[in-house]
């Protein structure tokens, strides 16, 4: 017959979780967000625990909004999380292999692989509650498609 777990014993286990998780370091993870111009930046997200691309045009209005905020939410995640962007006119294919039909996209990945994907502008707040769910291994809220420029 399995063991019960106690309450007492259950919180205890959740709180070493949770101080795991808050206190393990990525050294990728420098609180900047990083260019990703080669077509090959996905070697380098395969190796990383967490980690957010936003795919973006450099005359997109949408996207300049959002860069500083995303800039603003690697330094708070800084050595958790590490950030990138990429722009879909200077990364050939990219276009294709994530599925973008707009800009801004941010898309959230685990060890390489896409866990979620946000398109449009949001509110910082909700791209801060989004990564730091990603980041702890909880599955993010849907987020509505926001603010989104067409290509």
């Amino acid at each position: 017959m399995p063991k019960k777990i106690e309450a007492s014993n259950f919180d205890s286990l959740a709180k070493k979780l949770e101080t795991s998780i808050e206190t393990s370091k990525e050294p990728l993870a420098d609180g900047k967000v990083h260019d990703m111009r080669e077509p090959s930046f996905m070697n380098l997200i395969r190796k990383i625990k967490t980690s957010v691309l936003i795919f973006y045009r450099s005359h997109c209005p949408f996207c300049e909004r959002l860069l500083p905020i995303l800039e603003d939410l690697a330094e708070e995640f800084a050595l958790r999380v590490y950030f990138g962007k990429v722009n879909v006119d200077e990364v050939e294919g990219v276009q294709e292999e994530f599925n973008i039909l707009g800009v801004p996209v941010v898309v959230a990945f685990k060890k390489g692989m896409m866990v979620s994907r946000v398109e449009g502008l949001r509110s910082r707040e909700e791209y801060e509650y989004w990564i730091d769910s990603i980041h702890k291994g909880f599955r993010p809220m849907g987020l509505d498609v926001g603010e989104i420029t067409k290509l």
